[in-house]
């Protein structure tokens, strides 16, 4: 039976429904069957997908954490263990929300190996992550840690290989450099969240019938507010 963490009693408050203890042995018995990934390596997907640039939604990494689906298991167990995935999910957001992390304690090598062998896993089904050299830094070294050294650049790989200490200093360290990873993407996916509102033509210029109308309703400007422009006019 894999290693089950002990959820911070302060972490799992933040979630409306969190998962008892019994639910969340379930489910390290479901992963131990059905997934590349123990509890630990699934808290590492999701803390990837939960600050990754981009919005990912359930159907773009459900298949890292489940790589055969779950046609073959009955209706019943199927809806048990994509609805206990789904609400760790939520507990794994709302932590992140709250500035947290459920991530294992340092001393803990195993467990922090396995957290950042999914945290990869997570982080590279990302385009605007793992196709930037750039935010990709932010991901490298905790793939070092989880052993997927095809996630780490040449250059760096020798680097880390050349420090005797530098997968403990990354196992100290993975809870800064995911808050720093937190807090760099954090525009971007705001951004997706909440697209800039279209721009206004400039005062005086003329928009025409066939043109996008300004408010940015995606409609040409002669079904949309083309005859209420006349109307206020008229007044």
């Amino acid at each position: 039976m894999p290693h089950v963490p002990h959820k911070p009693a302060a972490i799992s408050a933040l979630a409306l429904t969190p998962l008892s203890d019994d639910e969340f042995e379930t489910l390290a018995d479901l992963l131990e069957v059905r997934s590349p990934f123990d509890t630990d390596g699934l808290f590492g997907v999701l803390h990837a997908v939960a600050v990754a640039p981009s919005l990912l939604p359930p159907s773009a990494w459900i298949p890292v954490v489940l790589p055969n689906g779950a046609a073959d298991l009955d209706a019943a167990t199927a809806q048990r263990f994509l609805g206990l995935v789904l609400r760790l999910h939520n507990e794994v957001l709302d932590a992140v929300n709250g500035r947290e992390a459920i991530i294992p304690g340092t001393e803990d090598v195993a467990a922090c190996e396995s957290f950042a062998n999914g945290y990869a896993a997570g982080a590279e089904i990302d385009p605007l992550w793992i196709g930037d050299a750039d935010r990709w830094t932010f991901a490298s070294c905790i793939a070092y840690l989880g052993g997927r050294l095809d996630l780490v650049p040449k250059d760096t790989l020798a680097k880390f290989d050349a420090e005797p200490d530098a997968k403990l200093t990354i196992r100290r360290d993975i809870h800064k450099i995911f808050v720093t990873t937190h807090d760099s993407f954090l525009k971007l996916r705001r951004a997706a969240i909440s697209p800039p509102a279209p721009s206004s033509p400039a005062p005086g210029a003329r928009v025409g019938r066939n043109d996008a109308c300004p408010c940015g309703s995606g409609k040409k400007y002669k079904r949309c507010c083309l005859d209420r422009g006349r109307t206020l006019g008229a007044r």
